[in-house]
């Protein structure tokens, strides 16, 4: 009995550690999702600027880090305006530039004056431009 118990925690563990593979395979992809990311927004603004942020910007990257990619566009934009150019830019990377389906990114978009507040709070970050996305 116990030495089933046993078997089934490993079980788990493997599958644990199997995830934790995956996703690190992921992050350590930063680059190349921010570059299909960046390539998108360009297309929708050529005058956007693109940062990734965070955690993988801080070189800070746990399993359950995501890619936190900050789009600044060049006009004034709303809340609504946001979410929706944020889903047609990451359905343009995923179908256009490669960005996996299951690429851990989280973008946050907005105009220049609300992206001093994330630029602010970010101890450190890095532009992706047209030139070196891709």
């Amino acid at each position: 009995m116990v030495h089933v118990h046993l078997w089934g925690y490993s079980r788990r563990w493997r599958g644990l550690l199997s995830w934790v593979k995956y996703r690190m395979g992921h992050l350590r992809r930063w680059r190349e999702y921010a570059g299909s990311v960046a390539r998108a927004a360009f297309e929708f603004d050529p005058d956007a600027r693109v940062y990734v942020i965070g955690g993988v910007a801080e070189d800070r990257v746990t399993a359950l880090s995501d890619i936190d990619i900050l789009i600044m566009v060049s006009k004034p934009i709303s809340p609504s305006e946001s979410l929706t150019l944020r889903r047609e830019i990451l359905i343009k990377a995923m179908d256009s530039y490669g960005l996996p389906f299951e690429a851990p990114v989280e973008i946050h978009l907005t105009d220049a004056q609300n992206a001093q507040r994330y630029l602010s709070l970010s101890k450190k970050h890095i532009e992706i431009s047209p030139t070196n996305s891709g």
